[in-house]
């Protein structure tokens, strides 16, 4: 009777799901073959392919605190 523990619920909204779909996975994806078609680096296309969507989530940011 003694035992109690504690439950930690956490609610993601799916909004934030499909964001993360739509930024991290496609569009880096994307960017990733973007760039290693013309420049024949994968050293660049990884940069730039985790580089955008760091800018596109602080634009997100940036915009929706006007």
């Amino acid at each position: 009777m003694g035992n109690k523990q504690n439950i930690i619920v956490v609610v993601i909204p799916i909004a934030e799901v499909k964001k993360f779909i739509l930024i991290d996975i496609i569009i880096s994806t994307a960017a990733y073959y973007a760039l290693v078609i013309p420049f024949h680096s994968m050293i660049t296309a990884s940069a730039g392919s985790m580089a955008l969507p760091m800018l596109i989530r602080r634009s997100l940011k940036f915009r929706s605190r006007r």
